[in-house]
C-alpha cells in the first residue's frame, strides 16, 4: 500500500505523468472527494503533469480538482477534435488523430487486448468510414494511449495511474481496459481503497 508521501516521492519528478481517469458512474458522495484529491495532489505536488480523458463522472471531477489550483498542469486526451469541447475550455488537449496509429505497435497491440472493440481498433487503423464500431475503437484506443503513449509524434507515457472504479458495476468497461494496459505496461496504479487515505 503505497500512501500519499510516497507517492510524492517517488513521483513528483520534473516529465512525469500521473493518469487521472475512471467510471463515468460515480456516486454522489464521492463526487466531492475526486475534486478533493485533485486539488491536494495539485497542491502539495510540483513538477507532475496530469492526465485524464475528458469523459463524463471520475474524469471529469478529477480534472475540476487539478484545474482548481493550476490548470496548466493537466493535459485532456480526447478520442477526436470535437469530443466535449465544452469540458475541456482552458487545458491543453491531445487529439488520437494526431497520432500515426498505423505506425503504433505498442498501441494497437494493448488497444485490441479489448476483446469486445477489437473490430472497431482495426476500423480505425485502416482508415474506415465513421461508424459505431469505430467510434467504440477510437475511445479504446485513446484510453490506450494515456498509458502507453506515442512514438509519432513522442507523447509520454504515463508514469503511475489513479483510479476511480464503480463498485457496483460488473462490466470493467473502458475503465477496466485502462488498468489492464497499467498491468500490461508495468505502469503502478491505485484506486480509491488506497487513495481514500490520501484524503484523511
Amino acid at each position: 500500500m503505497i500512501d500519499l508521501d510516497t507517492f510524492l516521492k517517488t513521483y513528483d519528478r520534473v516529465g512525469n505523468i500521473v493518469l487521472l481517469a475512471g467510471s463515468r458512474k460515480v456516486a454522489a458522495e464521492d463526487e466531492i472527494k475526486l475534486r478533493k484529491l485533485g486539488n491536494l495532489l495539485t497542491e502539495r505536488s510540483q513538477f507532475i503533469t496530469f492526465r485524464s480523458g475528458n469523459a463524463e463522472g471520475a474524469d471529469q471531477f478529477f480534472t475540476l480538482g487539478v484545474g482548481d489550483i493550476d490548470p496548466k498542469r493537466i493535459e485532456i486526451f480526447i478520442p477526436y477534435p470535437t469530443h466535449r469541447p465544452e469540458n475541456r475550455v482552458g487545458y491543453d488537449a491531445f487529439s488520437l488523430d494526431q497520432v500515426d496509429v498505423v505506425n503504433e505497435p505498442t498501441l494497437i497491440e494493448q488497444a485490441m487486448e479489448n476483446r469486445g472493440t477489437r473490430y472497431g481498433v482495426q476500423q480505425v487503423v485502416k482508415g474506415a468510414h465513421q461508424s459505431a464500431q469505430r467510434a467504440y475503437g477510437e475511445l479504446i484506443l485513446r484510453s490506450t494511449l494515456m498509458v502507453t503513449g506515442a512514438q509519432h509524434p513522442p507523447v509520454k507515457p504515463a508514469n503511475f495511474a489513479i483510479f476511480y472504479v464503480d463498485r457496483t458495476s460488473k462490466k470493467p468497461g473502458g475503465t477496466g481496459h485502462t488498468m489492464q494496459v497499467c498491468e500490461n505496461m508495468n505502469v503502478v496504479h491505485v484506486d480509491q481503497d488506497i487513495w481514500i487515505s490520501w484524503l484523511e
